[in-house]
Order: structure tokens, then C-alpha cells, then sequence
């Protein structure tokens, strides 16, 4: 169902109210221990904080998150800032509560 989605945002209710969810499809093309940005293939790109309690699976698997490669094609869903969040704030922030590697990173300098 979801298959051709690049990234998108919306709403979720939940017992608390509603809440902003995110999704994006793409490379990892930057990770920290604490962050990871995304490109997708329509030029997008977007930096995710990593939850304390993020969920990372390859295939059938779980990887800790210290797994992820640049380079990784991913799909990433979490939350996404309020409406009236100030860019930069911790409310601001898209966080990644969980990340599904589609394919490994690619390695360097390797013939084609």
C-alpha cells in the first residue's frame, strides 16, 4: 500500500489525542549516533533524531542502530513536529522510532 510513498506526513489519533507522524524512503546519507538524514530519490532530504527506544530491522532481523550504513536504502516513521513548533526546538524535531533497511550500503570504490 505504501510501496510508491517518498515521504509524507500526518495524523494519528491516539488515546492522549492526535499526533503528527512522518515517513520517508530513501539513502541514508548521513549518521550520527544520535541522528540519522535521508535523501529521497525526488531530491528531499530530511534529518531524523534517533529515539532512545528506536526499533532498526533488516528483512526479518533487528540490528541495533549502531547497524546503519550510509549508503542504506531505509524507510523511516516516527513523529514529526507539532504544526506550531519553532524549527531547531526539541518540538520541532522528527524523531525516528523506527527504521526498515531495504538494502545494505553500497560499497566503495567496488567495480560495478
Amino acid at each position: 500500500m505504501l510501496s510508491g510513498v517518498l515521504h509524507g506526513e500526518g495524523l494519528v489519533q491516539t488515546t492522549k489525542g492526535p499526533i503528527r507522524v512522518a515517513l520517508q524512503r530513501g539513502a541514508a546519507t548521513k549518521l550520527t549516533p544520535t541522528s540519522l538524514t535521508v535523501q529521497s530519490s525526488d531530491g528531499y532530504s530530511r534529518s531524523w533524531t534517533l529515539d532512545n527506544n528506536v526499533r532498526v530491522y533488516d528483512q526479518r532481523h533487528t540490528l541495533q542502530p549502531n547497524a546503519l550504513k550510509a549508503g542504506a536504502q531505509v524507510t523511516v516513521a516516527g513523529t514529526a513536529p507539532a504544526t506550531n513548533a519553532s524549527p531547531g526546538t526539541a518540538n520541532g524535531t522528527f524523531t525516528a522510532k523506527w527504521v526498515v533497511v531495504q538494502s545494505s550500503a553500497t560499497p566503495m570504490n567496488q567495480p560495478s
